[in-house]
């Protein structure tokens, strides 16, 4: 069955077939749905052959074919913890969607990388997600197939067996670069928001900082850091010069070095240019950012999935293309 969107009661059919899917829509699609072998999240953004925005489909990616086994639970910030830890299949995946700003989403962006066995098996996902302009308006939810309820407290998360015979792996794809002139930007602390900060070694305000940048060239940059070879951006929210804070979509870590992002020209070439050439693909989650600032509305897109606030790959990421490939052992 391909990744795709369809209709509501072609989704039910195959709920009621037994297959294992990951299911992605608005809140009053994905209501009412029957118990099943499911795990759902929302965003009206999509790859389906076109970038497209859409409210009256479902999203579904099948993983019937090649799922052994699956188990299905929900978890709250006390729990998150133990997400590897609670997984008994030695060879699969994890299938995270964190409700937006939750709690459990602070937790798990904040310590993810801490968590006992985080890296066993590859997990991945996104965040429940809105329209951009809905952002701060309303609160986007997560279900699971054996309770149906949606709720924005809890993660919906999915275990999965594979054939010994598969393996799985989890790739992050980022169209931007490093800045080759940029200074490089350290912060004392894990966290969301930040302020006092260390560039180039010199005791700096990261607000302050970015407000300099947008005086020269019209807006507010964003940073990147290189985390063992993969460039990973944090996507900036706002910036308050008054109070010397900035608020990002993912934590900036302590632990790494920053700098500032040199951003790709054509996002709507790069992205195909990056996906054209793979076919063991079950899974693609990408960043609204992508969508809106390439203007990928109606546009041909070479793989199918979702567009959404945050993509998880093992950590929560932002403007980045997270796949989920299999390969013969």
């Amino acid at each position: 069955m391909k990744n795709k969107l369809y209709t509501r009661e072609q989704v039910i059919e195959f709920i009621k077939e037994g297959r294992v899917m990951h299911l992605c829509g608005s809140e009053q699609i994905l209501s009412g749905l029957p118990k099943g072998q499911w795990i759902a999240g929302m965003t009206p953004y999509f790859m389906d052959s076109v970038g497209k925005i859409c409210n009256d489909k479902i999203y579904v990616d099948d993983f019937s074919h090649f799922a052994e086994d699956v188990e299905i639970t929900m978890m709250d910030e006390s729990e998150i913890h133990e997400i590897a830890t609670r997984n008994r299949f030695q060879n699969g995946f994890i299938f995270v969607i964190l409700p937006l700003e939750s709690p459990v989403y602070y937790e798990f962006s904040l310590h993810s990388l801490e968590f006992d066995k985080i890296y066993d098996n590859p997990v991945v996902g996104y965040v429940s997600s809105c329209l951009f302009e809905n952002y701060g308006k309303e609160k986007p939810k997560v279900a699971v197939g054996n309770d149906t309820v949606l709720t924005n407290e809890k993660a919906a998360v999915m275990y999965i067996k594979m054939s010994d015979r598969l393996r799985i792996r989890a790739e992050i794809i980022n169209l931007d670069t490093i800045d080759k002139d940029s200074p490089t930007i350290k912060f004392p602390k894990t966290s969301f928001v930040q302020s006092d900060c260390l560039i180039d070694g010199k005791q700096s305000n990261i607000a302050h900082y970015l407000a300099e940048v947008k005086s020269k060239i019209g807006h507010y940059p964003q940073l990147i850091s290189s985390q063992n070879g993969a460039l990973v951006n944090r996507d900036i929210k706002f910036v308050d010069t008054e109070r010397g804070i900035v608020s990002f979509f993912s934590p900036a870590y302590e632990t790494d070095l920053y700098y500032l992002v040199r951003q790709n020209d054509n996002y709507q070439l790069a992205f195909n240019q990056n996906l054209k050439d793979k076919r063991d693909i079950i899974a693609c989650f990408s960043c609204t950012s992508y969508f809106l600032l390439g203007d990928f509305q109606y546009k041909n897109i070479n793989f199918n999935g979702v567009y959404t606030f945050g993509e998880i790959g093992y950590q929560l990421l932002n403007k980045t293309i997270v796949t989920l490939e299999i390969d013969i052992a």
